[in-house]
């Protein structure tokens, strides 16, 4: 939800507990926390997969043009980390895309175009989300910590009020 900024405290606390007030207010706090920080590891996470996505679909498209024309690609193709194998690729009319969690599949090079496509502008789109929403968290985070800061001194100046009063 979001948090609306408070304007004037001492209308807000009225027939309020601080302690309880401010539990909610660290509570809240502690939520949004929570929030952002899943929203900035997925950002990660979709920001490290566009670029593999992008990748992927050039890769694709390079085949599908030499495929067309009938020239022979040398390629270097990674087996695992680091460690490469270079390979002569001619008419090449499928591929296989590794789909996660230890699957890969054959794809004709349309197919696999369309696919890659389709993912990239997902996982764009997927990205431009999470931005808005860490924004709008960010925001609130914001806002609470302000929030949680007026009823603190809210609270230590009606202290001092009452200390005042009682020294009287």
């Amino acid at each position: 939800p979001t948090r609306q900024f408070i304007e004037d405290v001492d209308d807000y606390m009225k027939g309020k507990d601080f302690e309880q007030t401010m539990r909610e207010l660290q509570t809240l706090f502690q939520q949004y926390k929570q929030i952002e920080q899943g929203l900035q590891q997925n950002r990660i996470r979709l920001g490290n997969k566009l670029p593999e996505i992008k990748r992927a679909l050039d890769t694709v498209k390079l085949l599908k043009e030499k495929s067309a024309s009938g020239d022979e690609l040398d390629m270097d193709y990674e087996l695992t980390d680091s460690v490469f194998a270079k390979a002569k690729v001619k008419d090449a009319q499928s591929v296989y895309l590794w789909l996660g969690a230890n699957v890969m599949l054959e794809y004709s090079l349309d197919d696999a175009e369309n696919l890659l496509q389709t993912n990239h502008e997902n996982c764009a789109r997927n990205l431009a989300t999470n931005k808005s929403d860490l924004a709008f968290v960010k925001d609130n985070v914001t806002i609470t910590e302000v929030s949680i800061a007026r009823v603190y001194n809210w609270d230590v100046k009606r202290r001092k009020a009452a200390k005042e009063a009682e020294n009287k």
